[in-house]
């Protein structure tokens, strides 16, 4: 009698491994995206473990707008991004709205083409696409009085004069003073700043304009100081975050070339 029960036990077993397919396989770490235009980047880690199981077949990505859709245990029914399954470990997610913010999501796919579940510790990254502009300002001397086109507007990437930067919302200025370069609020500007929009700057060193794509820390100045090749980031009035490379500085011609990243959601810290 127990010989029977062990080997009907035994045959159950092998009869629902082979109907349902091969154990569904982990979900992969995600570990940071980068955002474009109208795209984004997302990378996960490479597992030697989940890559070299006989019946990995490879990864889908989903990108969706309501992150509840996503936590579900069965991934069948979710509509991945991807047209073919992906081999690699980053994924390019293209033709995104800059109004929306997308949450990413990575799930091993099998030899028998079933979708594992979702990661327990990341389920999913946040991203949203974010315009982006590279502009050249002139830089203020507010000793000699001179009126420069050094304002700008973070929204749009629109240039205005120190005169004109109450009305056209400038959120900031390049001024140079003592051959020192720095970004400035609107506010604190000695001539034209009453008014103003106060805009706050925090410096995170210098770098590539893709290395940062999260706020690590709120920027809490309403000036700075800034060499070629820094990296800023910046939080309007209107609470929108945006980062900013100094591409070069020619102190001769007194002017500024900026690579910059606005957030056009307000309160998201990821650009």
């Amino acid at each position: 009698m127990k010989r029977s029960l062990l080997f009907l036990l035994t045959v159950c077993t092998f009869a629902l491994t082979n109907c349902n397919g091969a154990v569904l396989i982990e979900a992969p770490e995600m570990k940071t995206v980068i955002m474009g235009v109208t795209d984004i980047t997302v990378f996960w880690e490479l597992n030697g473990v989940i890559e070299g199981r006989a019946d990995f077949a490879g990864y889908n990505v989903y990108a969706y707008t309501d992150s509840t859709a996503l936590l579900v245990d069965d991934g069948e029914d979710l509509n991945k991004f991807n047209s073919q399954i992906i081999t690699d470990t980053i994924y390019w997610i293209r033709g995104l709205s800059q109004d929306s913010i997308y949450y990413l999501q990575v799930r091993t796919v099998n030899t028998e083409d079933k979708v594992g579940g979702y990661h327990g510790t990341v389920p999913f990254l946040k991203g949203s696409p974010r315009p982006e502009f590279t502009v050249s300002l002139y830089l203020a001397d507010t000793v000699q009085t001179v009126n420069h086109s050094c304002a700008l507007v973070f929204a749009g990437g629109a240039i205005a004069a120190d005169s004109a930067m109450l009305e056209s919302g400038s959120d900031m200025w390049v001024l140079l003073a003592q051959d020192s370069v720095w970004f400035c609020a609107p506010s604190i500007h000695p001539l034209y700043g009453a008014g103003g929009r106060e805009t706050m700057f925090g410096g995170i060193g210098s770098g590539e304009f893709d290395s940062v794509s999260t706020v690590m820390a709120e920027p809490g100045s309403t000036q700075i100081m800034v060499l070629s090749g820094d990296m800023v980031v910046a939080r309007s009035q209107d609470g929108n975050y945006v980062k900013i490379r100094v591409e070069s500085i020619d102190l001769p011609a007194g002017a500024i070339t900026v690579r910059f990243a606005y957030q056009n959601i307000a309160g998201f810290p990821y650009f």
